[in-house]
């Protein structure tokens, strides 16, 4: 009887220091997709103002293609700029990714929003992220 309640102690234990486990990495995750959806946001808030030269700051330095901040100036005010002012952004999704084409293996959050612009029916916008020692940024951004 005594084995048998050691054995079910031993097991409680076990299962206990598992959920804690879980549940300690699954609070983790909750906070990464926080940060990272927050640091999206406030770059989207960047392109939102036409500050275009800010959101090329923003964007992860590692990651940047062959492109300077006046380059991605001129992408985003041909690209963005013609939709006209946001009326509207909700986050529909967040993903941890940690392999796509074209990028090292690694930890990054996809964020993907439903938008209604002034001049452009509701659509929707991916931004990708990064975390690095300043913390979430910018890798990719693209707009359907």
């Amino acid at each position: 009887m005594q084995r048998a309640a050691a054995v079910c102690s031993c097991a409680l234990s076990i299962l206990l220091a598992g959920c804690a486990s879980h549940s300690a990495a699954k609070a983790e995750r909750r906070a990464n997709e926080t940060a990272a959806r927050d640091a999206a946001l406030k770059w989207l808030k960047l392109l939102d103002a036409g500050d275009y030269e800010e959101a090329f700051e923003w964007e992860a330095k590692d990651f940047r293609i062959d492109r300077t901040q006046r380059q991605f100036v001129r992408y985003m005010q041909a690209r963005r700029a013609p939709f006209g002012r946001t009326l509207a952004r909700s986050v529909v999704g967040v993903v941890n990714v940690h392999q796509f084409a074209g990028v090292p293996e690694g930890n990054y959050e996809s964020i993907i929003f439903k938008t209604a612009f002034e001049h452009k029916s509701s659509t929707a916008e991916r931004v990708i992220l990064v975390r690095d020692a300043v913390g979430w940024r910018v890798i990719d951004y693209r707009i359907y």
